[in-house]
C-alpha cells in the first residue's frame, strides 16, 4: 500500500496548499479599483491637447457606430466598431451584433451600409469581424498593434458611441494585463489575459478600439465593471488578429438563421424577441400586443377530438407571465394558461385591448414552484378546460367561446420566459412519483416527515435535549447519506440509460444502419441529462433538408465538395480555436449550437450530412493528431479528405501522411481506411478521458465515459488500465483488482506483466 499511501498525503498536501491560499483576507474588486485609481488619477492632465486632436482627426475616419436591428428593421441596440481592412472589414464585439439579427454600420459622415458577412468571430474572445460593401468608399484601416508591446501605465485614447452618442472621444491609461476568472465580476466574463483599462466606459463604448499615441489598436472595448467608474477591459489586438488569421465566413442570409425558431414549426404573432438554443425557447422582449403580449404558434395540428398540450416553462421574473396559448385563431383570439405573479391564470383573449379579455380563473396552486421549471399541461375536451401544474389538477372550468385550431406558447410584459418540451398530443402523461412510490421507497421517513404535529414532537425531543440532539444530528447525517446515495442512483441510472442507447445504436442487427449522427448524439447525453434529443434531431433534419436545396442535385465529388462549402463557407462550421480542450467541442448538440468543434465532432457532421444526403462513400480516416473526412467515388479512384478543422480543406493522402508526422505520428495503409462508427465513438470517448486526465489532472472525471469506451469494446486494453488506475486512486479497490486480474489473465501484448502483478498485490 505505499504506492497509494504516497498519493494520499501529496493529494493532502495539495489540499491544505489550497486551502491556505484561499483564506487569504483579499477584496479583488477593491484591489483592481486601487491600480487604476493609483496609476489612472491625474493622467489626463499630462497628454498633450493637440496630439489627442492630430490624433482624433486621422482615427475618426475609420470609427464607425454598429447597429443591430429588430424584426421590422428598427434599432435595437448601438455599440462601436472600426476598419481594420480596405476591402470592408469591419472589427466590433460579438455581444453587439447578438445573433441572428439585420446589422449596420454608420461612419461619421453619415453614411450608413449593411453588413453583408460575418467574417468571424468567437464567443471566447466577444469578437466579431463584419463585412460591408464598401463600394466606391475608400475605408481608412487602423493599424492593429501588438499586446506585447504594452506597457502598464501607457496612455490610450478610446473612441466609440457611449450611450447613443456617435463618435466619441476619451483619454485613459492601461492599468493592467489582468488574467480575469469567471466569478470575478460576479457574471459571466472570459477566463483569459485582457487589458485593464482606467477610462469613462458607458453603454455604446463595446466594439470600439483603443489607441496608443502612435495611432496603433491595442484592444478592443468589452465591458465595465459593474460596480467601479472608469474601470474597464478590453481584448487584446493579439486576439482580434488570431480570429482573423482564420475566418469562419458567414453570410448574412445564413447568420439571421442563427438561434432563430425554425417557421416550418413556428410563427410569432405580435412581434417579441424569440429564439431557441440548446432546445430551449427563449421570449425576452415584449410584443406588440396590450400588456406586451406575444405568441410563438406551432405549425403542428391540434387534434380534432379531446387534445392536450403541455409546455415546461421558468419566469426570471414572476411579475411576468409565460405560458401557454390554445384554441388560436392565429390573431388576437385565443386562451392562456399561465403563471402570473406567483399565481395560475386561465383568461379567454378576445380581442387586442385588455376590455376585451376575460380572466376565467386567477389562484395561487401550491404545487406551482416561483423561480423554478414548472410542467403545465392543459386538456381540452367537450367545452371543460383543465389545468395541470406539475401533475396536480390547478383549474378545471367550462368555456368553449373560442374555436381556434393553434397552440403554443405566449409572454406577457418584461420577464424573460424560457420554455422547453412543448407537445401536442390526444394524451399526455406526466412523469410524477406517486405517494404510493414515495412510501415504498422510505415508509418512516415519510411518516416522519410528514408529521404535522410540530409542537407535541419538539415537546417530547425537549424531555431530554440532549440525548435527542443526538438523535437529531444521526438522523441527519442519515438523510444527508441517504441524499447522496439517491444523487449517485440518478447518476447511475442516466448512465445505464446512455450505455443502453449508444449500444444499440453502435451495434444495430445490421451494420449498414448505423447512423453516426444518432452515436454521436448519444455520447452528447453523458454530461447532460436534460439534453433534448429531439430538438437536436430537428435541427439536424433542418441542416440536411437546406443542405439537399444547396447541393441542387449535384453527383460524385461535385456533391461532396458542395457539401464542404454548405457546411464550412455558408453556416461557418469552424474548429475551435480557442477552447480546444473544451468538453463542449466533443459534444455534436454544441456542436450544432455554436458552429464550432474538435475536428472529430466535425467530422461526425460531415459524414452525418454525407449519410442522409445518400452521397456515397463518405467516411471517417483516423489519422494521428488529427481526423479528418474521406471520400472515393470507387476503388480505382483517387482518395480525397478534407481537413474539417481547416473548412475543409482538401488534400491528397501524401498531405495528410506529412501532416500526421507533424503531430508526431506514421502512417499506413490501414491508417486510410474507413473507421467504423464504433471506432469513432471509441476516439471521441478517449478525447474526453484525456481531457479529464492530461488537460483538468482530474482522472476519477474520466471513470464514466471509461466505463462508456469498455462498454462498447470490452477488450480495449489501455481503457482497461487507465479504468484500474482511476479506481485505485478513488479507493475503490475491489474494482480495481477486477480489471487488474482481467489483464494479468489475457496478458496482452505491450503490458508489463510483472508490473501488473505487483500493483495487483498493493491492493491486497
Amino acid at each position: 500500500m505505499d504506492l497509494l499511501t504516497s498519493f494520499r498525503i501529496v493529494l493532502s498536501l495539495s489540499c491544505l496548499i489550497t486551502v491556505a491560499s484561499a483564506q487569504i483576507p483579499e477584496d479583488p474588486f477593491d484591489k483592481v479599483a486601487q491600480e487604476a485609481e493609483i496609476v489612472g488619477g491625474e493622467s489626463h492632465q499630462f497628454i498633450d491637447p493637440d496630439l489627442i486632436r492630430n490624433l482624433t482627426g486621422k482615427v475618426k475616419p475609420s470609427i464607425v457606430a454598429v447597429r443591430q436591428l429588430g424584426r421590422d428593421g428598427d434599432q435595437r441596440g448601438i455599440g462601436s466598431g472600426f476598419v481594420i481592412d480596405k476591402s470592408g472589414l469591419i472589427a466590433t464585439n460579438l455581444h453587439v451584433i447578438g445573433e441572428s439579427r439585420p446589422v449596420e454600420v454608420e461612419f461619421n459622415d453619415g453614411s450608413v451600409f449593411p453588413v453583408t458577412e460575418i467574417h468571424s468571430s468567437d464567443r471566447r474572445f466577444d469578437l466579431a469581424v463584419l463585412r460591408i460593401d464598401p463600394g466606391d468608399r475608400e475605408l481608412v484601416p487602423l493599424k492593429l498593434g501588438e499586446t506585447k508591446a504594452l506597457d502598464q501605465g501607457e496612455l490610450i485614447v478610446g473612441f466609440g458611441s457611449p450611450l447613443g452618442l456617435k463618435f466619441s472621444v476619451v483619454s485613459g491609461v492601461v492599468s493592467a494585463i489582468r488574467n480575469l476568472e469567471a466569478d470575478f465580476l460576479g457574471e459571466e466574463t472570459p477566463d483569459y489575459p485582457m487589458i485593464q483599462i482606467s477610462m469613462p466606459i458607458e453603454l455604446g463604448n463595446s466594439g470600439g478600439p483603443i489607441v496608443n499615441l502612435n495611432g496603433e489598436v491595442m484592444g478592443v472595448v468589452t465591458f465595465k465593471h459593474r460596480i467601479r467608474d472608469n474601470l474597464g477591459f478590453a481584448v487584446k489586438s493579439d486576439d482580434l488578429s488570431t480570429i482573423l488569421k482564420k475566418p469562419n465566413p458567414v453570410p448574412m442570409a445564413r447568420w439571421k438563421t442563427i438561434g432563430t425558431l425554425d417557421p416550418r414549426q413556428w410563427s410569432v404573432v405580435m412581434d417579441g424577441d424569440w429564439n431557441q438554443r440548446s432546445g430551449v425557447i427563449q421570449a425576452k422582449t415584449p410584443g406588440s400586443g396590450f400588456g406586451g403580449r406575444t405568441l410563438c404558434l406551432s405549425e403542428e395540428a391540434v387534434p380534432d377530438g379531446p387534445f392536450e398540450i403541455a409546455v415546461k416553462v421558468k419566469l426570471d421574473d414572476e411579475s411576468g407571465a409565460a405560458g401557454l396559448a390554445f384554441s388560436s385563431d392565429g390573431g388576437d383570439e385565443h386562451y392562456g394558461f399561465y403563471p402570473s405573479n406567483g399565481k395560475l391564470r386561465l383568461t379567454r383573449f378576445n380581442g387586442p385591448s385588455v376590455y376585451s379579455w376575460k380572466i376565467l380563473v386567477d389562484k395561487a396552486v401550491p404545487a406551482y414552484k416561483s423561480g423554478e421549471w414548472n410542467h403545465l399541461k392543459i386538456r381540452v375536451e367537450d367545452g371543460v378546460i383543465t389545468g395541470y401544474v406539475n401533475g396536480e389538477e390547478a383549474v378545471k372550468v367550462k368555456d368553449s367561446g373560442l374555436t381556434g385550431t393553434k397552440a403554443g406558447l405566449c409572454k406577457f410584459r418584461k420577464t424573460n420566459a424560457q420554455f422547453r418540451e412543448f407537445e401536442i398530443a390526444d394524451q399526455i402523461e406526466f412523469t410524477k412519483l406517486s405517494e404510493k412510490q414515495s412510501k415504498a421507497f422510505d415508509l418512516e421517513i415519510e411518516k416522519y416527515v410528514g408529521n404535522q404535529d410540530r409542537d407535541s414532537v419538539l415537546s417530547k425531543l425537549a424531555e431530554n435535549d440532549e440525548v435527542s440532539r443526538i438523535f437529531l444530528d444521526k438522523k441527519a447525517a442519515e438523510f444527508e447519506a441517504l441524499a447522496l446515495e439517491m444523487r449517485n442512483l440518478k447518476s447511475a441510472l442516466h448512465y445505464k440509460s446512455v450505455a443502453t442507447d449508444l449500444l444499440a445504436v453502435v451495434n444495430p442487427a445490421d451494420e449498414s444502419e448505423i447512423d453516426l449522427f444518432e452515436v454521436a448524439l448519444q455520447l452528447a447525453r453523458i454530461d447532460d441529462p436534460e439534453m433534448d434529443e429531439d430538438h437536436y434531431r430537428k435541427v439536424f433534419a433542418r441542416l440536411v433538408s437546406d443542405g439537399r436545396i444547396y447541393l441542387d442535385g449535384a453527383k460524385d465529388a461535385t456533391a461532396v465538395r458542395k457539401l464542404r462549402d454548405f457546411l464550412f463557407k455558408e453556416n461557418g462550421f469552424h474548429g475551435s480555436r480557442n477552447e480546444y480542450y473544451h468538453h463542449a467541442n466533443s459534444y455534436i448538440n454544441h456542436v450544432l449550437d455554436d458552429r464550432e468543434g474538435l475536428p472529430i465532432t466535425l467530422s461526425v457532421l460531415f459524414i452525418g450530412m454525407a449519410q442522409r444526403l445518400d452521397l456515397g462513400n463518405v467516411f471517417g480516416v483516423g489519422l494521428p493528431g488529427r481526423f479528418v473526412v474521406g471520400y472515393q467515388e470507387h476503388v480505382e479512384s483517387d482518395l480525397i479528405l478534407f481537413n474539417v478543422f481547416e473548412n475543409g480543406l482538401e488534400m491528397t493522402r501524401r498531405d495528410a501522411e506529412i501532416m500526421a508526422t507533424q503531430f508526431g505520428g506514421r502512417t499506413t495503409d490501414a491508417t486510410f481506411e474507413p473507421a467504423h462508427p464504433k471506432a469513432i465513438a471509441m476516439r471521441m470517448l478517449r478525447n474526453l478521458i484525456g481531457l479529464e486526465i492530461n488537460q483538468k489532472q482530474n482522472p476519477p472525471g474520466a471513470l464514466s465515459y471509461l466505463n462508456l469506451l469498455l462498454e462498447i469494446e470490452p477488450e480495449a486494453i489501455e481503457a482497461r488500465f487507465q479504468r484500474a488506475l482511476v479506481q485505485a486512486q478513488t479507493e475503490n479497490f475491489e474494482g480495481a483488482k477486477q480489471d487488474l486480474d482481467w489483464l494479468l489473465e489475457k496478458r496482452p501484448a505491450g503490458i508489463n506483466y510483472n508490473r501488473l502483478l505487483q500493483f495487483r498485490e498493493a491492493l491486497e
